[in-house]
């Protein structure tokens, strides 16, 4: 009963978060639909007795019927306001987890804690950071091009913060080629990648720490190739594959970058790791 109720109360965020995702005016729409697929794929590699019962559950039915009043709430008292919807949508993956506690118990919702907090990234965030931190992303992304451009010996200004400009070419960094949706992609993956197979935290949290580099980087790098080639070849040139194209491309080298720093991570704490005493 509590699951079929849960299922209905999350018609409304689902049919907003998707109105806001399909409307063409922000980026990341594949990696928010992929979200929730890839978190019951990971909870299911996560637990290989899916469907046994793995100890008590107290006080779970108590915690999701509270979850679900609040949700309501919610929804009731805040309107159909955005702000209300992403505090709703946040609500959601938390009464998931609980209906499972007190489906399946509590080892099985141990293991789903991860899953279903990766469902957030399925909730239309970048909605509510446009025009602030997408400007600094705009501007840091320039930066990083105009730095790189200059160190090669081109003669490049700022029309403004975000506009980087010479005399046969000028180009743009608007809110779609912030580095916004880059950042949210690559932390989905790091955070799956360093969930597989790394086993520490500390380890984890390491890899975490350089997906904010990495994506500016990488999307610094990005804008220099295509003003580069709109230097050379014109507006034809620099609205052609790469693009659009590059924004894929560029993550083969940061996955690869993210596998070596996991390799060398796991052999330093293979080394640290205490050796057992040899019998003589």
């Amino acid at each position: 009963m509590l699951g079929c109720a849960l299922c209905l109360a999350a018609v409304p965020v689902i049919a907003w978060a998707g109105r806001i995702w399909f409307d063409g005016i922000l980026g990341g729409a594949a990696a928010a639909l992929l979200s929730v697929p890839i978190a019951v794929v990971l909870g299911v590699l996560g637990h290989k007795r899916l469907f046994s019962d793995q100890g008590d559950r107290p006080g779970a039915d108590v915690s999701l019927g509270l979850l679900l009043l609040a949700y309501g709430m919610v929804l009731l008292l805040c309107g159909a306001g955005d702000g209300a919807l992403l505090l709703a949508g946040i609500l959601l993956p938390a009464a998931v987890w609980v209906w499972f506690w007190g489906s399946y118990g509590w080892s099985f919702a141990k293991v789903l804690v991860f899953p279903c907090s990766f469902s957030l990234f399925a909730l239309p965030w970048e909605h509510f950071v446009r025009g602030t931190i997408e400007l600094s992303l705009q501007a840091w992304t320039a930066d990083i091009a105009v730095w790189f451009l200059r160190l090669a010996g081109y003669v490049v200004w700022y029309h403004n913060d975000h506009t980087i400009d010479s005399d046969p070419f000028y180009l743009i960094v608007n809110e779609t080629c912030s580095g916004v949706n880059m950042l949210v992609a690559l932390t989905m993956y790091t955070l799956i990648f360093a969930w597989l197979v790394q086993p520490r935290m500390l380890g984890r949290f390491a890899l975490l720490t350089l997906v904010f580099p990495l994506a500016m980087l990488a999307n610094g790098l990005r804008v220099l190739t295509i003003f580069l080639l709109g230097y050379y070849g014109g507006l034809e040139w620099a609205d052609g594959f790469w693009h659009t194209g590059s924004a894929y491309v560029i993550f083969l080298p940061l996955f690869w970058f993210m596998y070596v720093v996991n390799q060398a991570l796991s052999r330093g704490f293979s080394s640290a790791a205490p050796r057992p005493e040899e019998s003589g």
